[in-house]
């Protein structure tokens, strides 16, 4: 955990000191290699990891590895910020600190990941300067993903070192941040376990499978697939144990004691992960817990899951929960989940017996391990990827119905929604206000209601087109003024973002709308659900082919190709905001932006040869007008080695990891930029958008000339695709398509290198995409994408 936070303020631009204990038997004169094998081991490991810690691997080398013997003293002496990530034992991070602040600056940030010990405990016995600029900073594993840190201060922090950590936790680090109270495992934990420990107590008296659990508590309920079993294994249980160990040595059954849960005597590690842990399967770290991966018949993978009852493996087997098979289906989350708790089923039993329970547990944790509702439901949605927290789950499904159902099964209900209901009805929600001025019941407070505050420096959609009124909208994409004339060209898919004729309609026509409108000077495509696009609506593409309709084809492509020069030589700068999957079509209109904008966690390539075909949104233009920009800035330059990266990209249909390796691919320019918080985004991307607006704005030549390699180069790419068919490496298929790749990125084999407009670009991508859709593997390759969601090697 220790290395992987290192990992990841390295991703952020931090030169890291790591260091771990010397191993045992180590002589004091032994070389440095050897004392610092263990933090050395560690980033062996996270250079190997999948998947990775370090958003380009080149950043390793800002973590200078070391030993808490020989370089604390020194390394902490250099640092801004001290994070100590060492084993859960009070008394040995007491020793460290000790330490630590004797070692430390003045200004230094001391700070703990804890995810549980009291922040004031570690503190007691540290000088006062030092116990006022301690504070708890709890990261969720893995730290570079897990958008979620918990910020504790304790009794003796200094509030502007709280709020100096919280600032640059967010801004810096990128991530969510929740201040909590200085209890027993905060926020996250504490509720996340509290789920946990009522999903075991109804497993076992009702008899479920985890199978049944993991989809009921999967997203039927707005939660990922993992559910709680799986999820489990991949925390693993040894963890799970030790926090639930924690929780009960910190709590009381007492109702009376200051310290008291009412899930006090759930707090118990069950019979069964008590064998569990005898046996050692501790989940995905020892290859076997709730779930266990295998090698069936013929090698292939299986996954086999446990039977509670005899803790033996055997084959998983597809859940069944009838009364929930049409409710399942119900798109609305907040629709589905009030549905599935009234079901009168098996279904709705185990819903009722896990959901009911923790709402009142988070509602009476309301003032004393935070100070609101929104918290405890930012820590479940950030920490745990619930789409929806504990608060808005029971807004979904009713709060005067959870209060009655909870009374029928003999809970108390909690004081806190007992009086939200007395002092606003039986119609009263958590969360009340419209989407532009939010605000959250807080128990206590005069006028009951709170509201919600948007941080500086964020822009929030959904507020937006609540605020004003939207420009023009189709079916999957709106046009929103986001004030300062910038306007926002939103996707908004029903499932994932792809380029049907809703989102061609709109990028074809916004120069119409915002002209008609007045008033802008900047344009921003952007939208804040989990990807940006996916590509091309692949089932009109499909469909075009298997009927024969080329012309109709033809021309759709042709539309998108014109609507992304338009972007990119249109009459106002457009500033492209891509985070997560932006693929294929997806990646194409990010490029064909003035600048990019775009979220650190991007998962970006041209990947069409996995669905039988080339880019054909101006993607391998891009490449080509790229490359030629990039050589002429030098005497002779020489594009090949930028158009063989694009195409050895492109061929492999490979995708970046994150933003930086996107603009090592290529796909980013040098000076398009990276912003850490995804919810920042947008913000970032209208702040661009006005400076290229107030540096001048002038559209680029469409008819620039394209420096282009021609058939000599070119005949290498066709060589390459022909070596990886000989060495088994790729199909006679995938040989086609890359050479028709090649041939487009040499400006059609030219005889020798020359320069070419976009536009010849455009036509030689629009010519061997519709071709390659009249071949049978190209639809067989598509059809199989469309069944499956994975690629087809034919």
């Amino acid at each position: 955990m220790g290395a992987q936070i290192a990992a990841h303020l390295a991703n952020a631009g931090i030169r890291t000191h790591l260091l771990d204990i010397v191993p045992r038997g180590v002589a004091d004169d032994a070389p440095a290699s050897k004392r610092n094998a263990m933090a050395l081991g560690a980033m062996n490991m996270m250079r190997k990891a999948k998947p990775a810690p370090f958003m380009d691997a080149s950043f390793a080398a800002r973590v200078t590895p070391g030993n808490l013997d020989d370089d604390l003293e020194r390394a902490v002496a250099e640092s801004d910020l001290v994070i100590e990530a060492v084993i859960e034992r009070l008394d040995i991070k007491q020793a460290l600190f000790t330490r630590v602040a004797a070692a430390a600056k003045d200004g230094a940030i001391l700070t703990s990941n804890t995810s549980g010990l009291a922040i004031s405990s570690i503190a007691e016995g540290l000088p006062l300067k030092a116990r006022a600029r301690l504070v708890g900073m709890h990261f969720f594993n893995p730290p570079r993903y897990m958008h979620l840190l918990e910020v504790v201060p304790s009794a003796y922090t200094d509030p502007e070192v709280t709020t100096a950590l919280a600032r640059f936790s967010d801004r810096v680090l990128g991530k969510g941040v929740v201040l909590c109270r200085d209890t027993p495992n905060f926020i996250g934990n504490r509720v996340g376990i509290a789920e946990m420990l009522l999903t075991f107590k109804a497993t076992a008296e009702g008899g479920y499978t985890i199978e049944e659990v993991d989809f009921l508590n999967g997203p039927l309920m707005g939660r990922p697939k993992t559910g709680s079993y799986r999820l489990g294994d991949m925390v693993g249980l040894d963890i799970v144990g030790h926090v639930v160990g924690n929780l009960r040595e910190a709590l009381s059954p007492d109702p009376e004691a200051s310290n008291y849960d009412e899930l006090f005597e759930l707090m118990v590690v069950p019979g069964m992960l008590q064998k569990m842990y005898e046996r050692k399967m501790l989940g995905d770290k020892t290859q076997g817990g709730f779930y266990k991966k295998t090698r069936g018949a013929g090698g292939k993978r299986e996954i086999l899951a446990l039977d509670l009852e005899t803790l033996e493996y055997r084959p998983t087997v597809k859940p069944r929960v009838d009364d929930l098979k049409d409710i399942r289906k119900t798109w609305d989350l907040r629709e589905r989940v009030a549905a599935a708790l009234r079901s009168e089923g098996r279904g709705g039993e185990f819903l009722r017996a896990v959901y009911l329970p923790l709402f009142n547990y988070a509602a009476n944790r309301v003032g004393e391990i935070c100070e609101t509702a929104r918290e405890i439901d930012d820590a479940m949605r950030w920490g745990y990827g619930w789409q929806l927290g504990p608060f808005e789950l029971w807004d979904a499904v009713g709060v005067k119905w959870g209060v009655t159902q909870l009374e029928q099964q003999g809970i108390k209900p909690a004081a806190s929604v007992l009086a939200l209901l007395e002092q606003h009805g039986d119609d009263a929600t958590w969360y009340s206000g419209r989407p532009s001025a939010p605000t959250v019941y807080v128990p206590g407070d005069d006028a009951g209601y709170r509201d919600v505050e948007t941080p500086a420096g964020v822009i929030i959609l959904k507020a937006v087109k609540d605020r004003t009124k939207v420009i023009h909208n189709t079916f999957t994409a709106s046009l929103l003024d986001l004030g300062d004339g910038v306007a926002c060209v939103e996707f908004h898919g029903p499932k994932i973002n792809v380029i049907d004729q809703g989102v061609q309609d709109m990028l074809s026509g916004v120069w119409e709308q915002l002209e008609k409108t007045g008033g802008f000077r900047g344009l921003v495509i952007g939208d804040q659900s989990d990807n940006f696009c996916a590509g091309a609506n692949l089932y009109q593409v499909l469909d075009a082919a298997e009927n024969g309709q080329w012309d109709e084809l033809t021309a759709a492509i042709n539309q998108l190709q014109q609507s992304l020069m338009g972007l990119r030589h249109g009459p106002l700068p457009v500033v492209t905001a891509p985070h997560g999957l932006t693929l294929g079509g997806g990646a194409e209109i990010a490029m064909h932006g003035a600048a990019i904008e775009a979220h650190a966690e991007l998962y970006m390539g041209l990947v069409e040869i996995g669905v039988g075909v080339l880019p054909a949104g101006g993607g391998l233009k891009e490449i080509c007008r790229r490359a030629s920009a990039w050589a002429s800035q030098v005497p002779d330059g020489d594009p090949y080695p930028f158009v063989r990266r694009g195409f050895e990209n492109a061929a492999a249909g490979k995708v970046s990891t994150s933003a930086f390796e996107s603009k090592a691919n290529g796909w980013l320019a040098p000076g398009d930029r990276i912003t850490f918080h995804k919810s920042r985004v947008i913000a970032a991307a209208k702040a661009r958008a006005i400076a290229l607006a107030e540096a001048g704005w002038t559209p680029p030549d469409r008819d620039e000339p394209i420096h282009v390699i021609g058939a000599p180069r070119g005949s290498s790419f066709m060589l390459g695709a022909q070596l990886f068919e000989w060495g088994g490496y790729a199909t006679a298929h995938d040989k086609l398509i890359a050479r028709k790749i090649a041939y487009v990125l040499s400006g059609g084999m030219t005889p020798t290198a020359t320069t070419v407009t976009a536009q010849r670009l455009l036509d030689l991508e629009r010519e061997a995409f519709v071709s390659l859709c009249g071949e049978e593997k190209t639809r067989a390759r598509m059809q199989h994408m469309l069944q499956t969601g994975k690629p087809l090697r034919n």
